[in-house]
């Protein structure tokens, strides 16, 4: 932008100050009007821009998403074993100590006793768990938490915004289309990444709101649902068995099958009162809310995909038990004791990793 100055003007600008300041003071008035006119109409022609959408398949968009998940989980993951292998360069004054207690643990797992792991734990992540114990307890580590600061992270990026995207099918030969599937599934994969659509406010809003009303409901449901599930699978194991069809066949049922059946019908109601709850105020869905009182109940058994109970602990299980071995018998050869041991195990420590098993399994979803 340039501002026109004759040759009497330029000679009272050298040497008359006050002119000189008003002068400057004219010009960036000038800019500044010449700026903000540029600004409204750059937001002008952004807005009658026609903004071209991605075409994409829906399988390709949780590939993606599952993909961004695996990267962030793996590189904590190498963070973890970077900072295990330097273990003994990160704090050398308490390093005998701390391996001292990681052996000592690992001896006991491997050598006298059956060791059983809960909620995917390893023996090399127990190894890490031991050596920095110290440390997790004063700053734990959560696979749970860590996969939901994943999610506010790949969320404040943008990219998996589905407003982005155009979700097309590509099964067929030539030239995509326009996705055919049902009206359930589009209203399955918006919830399901519903975090991503939304500003973070306002999924904080909507996700407490389906938080606190699902938790307000819970206090009056069925009692049923309290029940202990290890009693429960307990109870199908000794009633639903052959033995029990051979010698007490009044008695035979399938306790799993019939017990559970309040909770399957509680979560396909919960799981489409959770959806109505989070698109309460979403002006879109209300049609869709008049359609969802009459789907049929095929179609809301399908709602059970997105179902999440707030009275159950979602955090992590890792922690491991300990069956103890049979003691050796110096005075037997060597072959007996195996023979000893193979029926020891046959007969006392498989059906007791069976019962741990069993209650791990019942734990993650014990109310």
């Amino acid at each position: 932008m340039y501002i026109h100055v004759n040759n009497d003007e330029a000679d009272r600008i050298l040497v008359d100050p006050a002119f000189k300041m008003e002068k400057m003071k004219e010009a960036h008035e000038k800019v500044y009007a010449f700026q903000t006119a540029y600004q409204l109409v750059d937001e002008q022609f952004k807005q009658l821009t026609y903004q071209q959408k991605t075409p994409v398949g829906r399988d390709i968009y949780e590939s993606w998403y599952s993909i961004e998940k695996s990267i962030n989980k793996f590189d904590r993951i190498f963070n973890k074993v970077e900072k295990f292998d330097a273990r003994a360069m990160t704090d050398p004054i308490n390093h005998e100590r701390r391996e001292r207690r990681l052996r000592d643990r690992k001896r006991e797992r491997w050598v006298s006793n059956y060791t059983f792991f809960f909620g995917n734990l390893t023996e090399e992540e127990q190894q890490y768990r031991d050596y920095f114990e110290t440390d997790l307890e004063a700053d734990p580590e959560d696979d749970w938490i860590d996969e939901k600061l994943d999610d506010m992270h790949i969320a404040n990026q943008g990219q998996f915004n589905p407003a982005l995207y155009d979700f097309v099918d590509y099964t067929q030969t030539h030239d995509a289309h326009e996705s055919y599937d049902d009206v359930i599934e589009q209203k399955l994969f918006k919830y399901k990444y519903r975090q991503f659509a939304v500003d973070h406010p306002t999924y904080e809003r909507r996700a407490l709101r389906v938080r606190d009303r699902m938790l307000e409901r819970a206090k009056t449901r069925d009692p049923i649902l309290e029940q202990n599930l290890g009693d429960l699978l307990a109870s199908d194991a000794r009633d639903n068995s052959l033995a029990t069809l051979a010698l007490e066949p009044e008695r035979f049922r399938e306790v799993a099958k019939e017990e559970t059946r309040p909770f399957r019908e509680y979560m396909v109601s919960e799981a489409v009162q959770q959806y109505r709850d989070y698109y309460e105020s979403d002006g879109e869905e209300q049609q869709f809310f008049e359609y969802l009182d009459n789907v049929p109940n095929r179609d809301k058994i399908r709602f059970m995909e997105i179902f999440e109970d707030y009275t159950v602990d979602p955090t992590d299980q890792k922690q491991y038990v300990t069956i103890e071995k049979r003691e050796y018998n110096p005075e037997l050869s060597v072959l007996s004791n195996m023979v000893l041991d193979l029926v020891d195990f046959k007969d006392r420590v498989r059906p007791l990793s069976n019962d741990i098993a069993m209650l791990e399994q019942a734990n993650k979803y014990q109310k």
